[in-house]
């Protein structure tokens, strides 16, 4: 499910990141959208607004744009990466697609803790069984 919401519909996005469109790209972003907005503890949020260089480990130098960065009303920030939980995973058979994308996945979220570890935010993956308990 993909889809793409007008942020004049959103209360709580960051002044000044609002893009035309916010693309939502699972049932999962777009049920952790209506997270951000029905929830009080959120104060601001956007989407894919910070660029995060990693590398993957053929040695290739890549942009990572991690899905959502929010701050709440207690001042805490987080860069929050939406995944299938599969997706989180490693695969039992390493010579396929799934493979290479769990190894990106992970090149992508050392990078992503890094640089929330230099920022002092804090750096999630959520998946299927994790969203669902917000």
């Amino acid at each position: 499910m993909q889809g793409y919401i007008d942020p004049k519909s959103c209360k709580k996005l960051f002044p000044g990141l609002i893009h035309d469109k916010i693309i939502y790209r699972s049932s999962y972003e777009l049920k952790f959208i209506t997270w951000l907005e029905g929830n009080a503890k959120v104060k601001q949020w956007a989407s894919e607004c910070i660029c995060i260089p990693y590398m993957f480990v053929d040695g290739t130098t890549h942009r990572y744009y991690p899905d959502y960065f929010v701050e709440m009303e207690d001042g805490t920030k987080m860069v929050v990466e939406i995944k299938p939980y599969n997706q989180t995973q490693k695969p039992v058979n390493e010579n396929c697609w799934a493979a290479k994308e769990y190894m990106r996945n992970k090149c992508k979220w050392r990078a992503a803790i890094e640089f929330c570890k230099a920022k002092g935010y804090k750096f999630q993956v959520l998946t299927e069984k994790t969203i669902n308990q917000l």
